[in-house]
């Protein structure tokens, strides 16, 4: 498949003939020349991408989705992955071309903190690897080109924030939560779980009898919480062990359980209080619905920017 992109009759000779002259040192240069397991998939105005360096970009993709697809839909699946992973690399490309031209430079010192970012997320940037250290430093002049010709021009109104948070306030709906005591007799290692739940149930039934559960969870909860009466404050529903949650789904306000069996141990558990689900403040979520519809924004003015770099620039697909 062969698609070019659109421009201007002269630049596209002058770049015909830059790419004539490169293709005829490729045939004069056997070791960079293509082959029939490495041929050009791109051209990004003078530059090329093998198809061996597009492998390396969507290789793990790849792997991912023959191990869970087969037949036709495996087939189908590499394809969009070649072109997803191709585009990624044609536009990579051209930013980097566009950055040089505009005289936009990345220092050793500011790769060198990259690094240092990237290990403290969890990356492993070989330093030794001189392919990985150009990618990084590619990445960033492309980030401080979009930077420069995209995102330095956006502004976000009060009045845009303010309209994104009433079409989407389901996402800054808080869920249900319940306040709820514990007293908790832990299973440690050397308890035997018939004494664990025979002390449960005697503190169950001093409860019956009129106890205060405050005393009580302050005299046997082994808890931290119990030096607090047992109060272990609001907690969303799906925080909390599946056992207690599923006991306390339909208790009333005030009510006490029986002893709930759990990994840790005996828990007596106390409804205190419910809230509903409510919809955070919108001053209090402001800065936050602006960050999302700045990054919108961002986006959406991206993509037009590249289409429009694409259409002034010579671009070649050969996949």
């Amino acid at each position: 498949m062969l698609l070019r992109a659109r421009m201007p009759a002269p630049m596209l000779q002058t770049a015909f003939a830059v790419l004539a002259l490169w293709a005829g040192l490729l045939g004069a240069l056997p070791a960079l020349a293509a082959s029939l397991n490495d041929r050009i998939v791109a051209v990004v105005n003078i530059e090329v991408i093998t198809l061996s360096e597009l492998e390396e970009e969507v290789g793990d993709a790849k792997a991912q989705a023959r191990q869970r697809y087969s037949g036709a839909e495996l087939v189908q699946r590499l394809r969009q992955i070649d072109y997803m992973g191709l585009n990624r690399m044609i536009e990579r490309r051209l930013q980097v071309q566009i950055a040089k031209r505009r005289g936009i430079k990345v220092t050793e010192e500011e790769v060198k903190d990259a690094i240092v970012r990237l290990r403290r997320l969890g990356e492993t940037p070989d330093e030794n690897d001189s392919k990985e250290m150009a990618m990084i430093r590619d990445q960033l002049t492309a980030l401080r080109l979009i930077n420069q010709q995209v995102r330095s021009s956006l502004l976000v109104s009060d009045e845009e924030i303010l309209r994104f948070y009433r079409q989407h306030r389901d996402r800054f709906m808080l869920p249900p939560e319940v306040r709820i005591s514990q007293i908790l007799i832990a299973l440690g290692p050397g308890s035997e779980l018939l004494a664990v739940r025979e002390k449960a149930q005697e503190v169950y039934e001093l409860l019956k009898k009129g106890e205060r559960f405050e005393e009580l969870a302050v005299k046997y909860s082994d808890g931290p919480e119990g030096r607090r009466g047992g109060n272990l404050g609001y907690i969303r529903q799906g925080d909390m062990l599946p056992q207690i949650q599923k006991a306390i789904e339909q208790a009333p306000l005030g009510s006490v359980t029986e002893p709930i069996a759990s990994p840790i141990g005996m828990h007596i558990i106390r409804v205190d209080d419910r809230k509903a689900s409510e919809f955070r403040p919108f001053e209090e979520v402001k800065e936050d619905v602006r960050n999302m519809v700045f990054q919108l924004k961002s986006e959406e003015a991206y993509i037009a920017w590249i289409k429009e770099q694409k259409d002034k620039n010579y671009i070649e697909i050969r996949l």
